[in-house]
């Protein structure tokens, strides 16, 4: 029981280190602005995947979600604030924490599946904001960049912590 406690409470302050890590790379670190509708590449998703591999699905979820959806709202973009946290949620679903490597097969799969979501999710949620689905198609070529972009850091990021076994470190030396 006082393990379960301790687990319950050591997941929910990583989802809101993630979270928190999340709206700040959003918001505060640079970004490239991407088109008409105010969208832009950044290094949160890497965050966002990052909070995948750690956590269990339902924090990692969480930690997207808020974090993704505050950063919409505090860049004064509120308006695309719910389908990020559909969104982002959604992209986090493919990865797996169960391993105890971060670059696990299906995890490799995950950032291609999730980057796609994501892209596509924000074509048709650009669509439904701009009232048709021919003015996001403009932007869509560049708006590929944020998958493949995140994609890849994640990938070398996550080469790198597993040498250094930062899963095993993070979740389990305070037991």
């Amino acid at each position: 029981m006082k393990n379960n406690i301790k687990n319950k409470t050591r997941y929910l302050v990583l989802t809101a280190v993630f979270a928190a890590f999340i709206c700040i790379s959003i918001v505060f670190l640079p970004r490239i602005p991407t088109g008409f509708n105010g969208g832009y590449i950044h290094l949160g998703d890497i965050i966002i995947y990052l909070s995948a591999v750690f956590l269990p699905l339902p924090y990692g979820m969480a930690a997207a979600a808020i974090g993704a959806g505050l950063s919409d709202i505090m860049a004064g973009a509120a308006v695309w604030a719910v389908p990020t946290v559909i969104i982002k949620a959604s992209m986090v679903t493919f990865f797996t924490s169960k391993e105890a490597i971060i670059l696990s097969k299906r995890n490799k799969k995950a950032v291609i599946i999730a980057g796609i979501t994501g892209w596509l999710g924000y074509y048709i949620a650009g669509s439904i904001i701009a009232g048709n689905f021919v003015a996001p198609l403009a932007t869509l070529p560049i708006e590929a960049l944020q998958p493949i972009s995140s994609g890849l850091i994640f990938l070398l990021i996550a080469h790198y912590l597993d040498k250094i076994k930062i899963k095993e470190r993070v979740l389990n030396e305070y037991k």
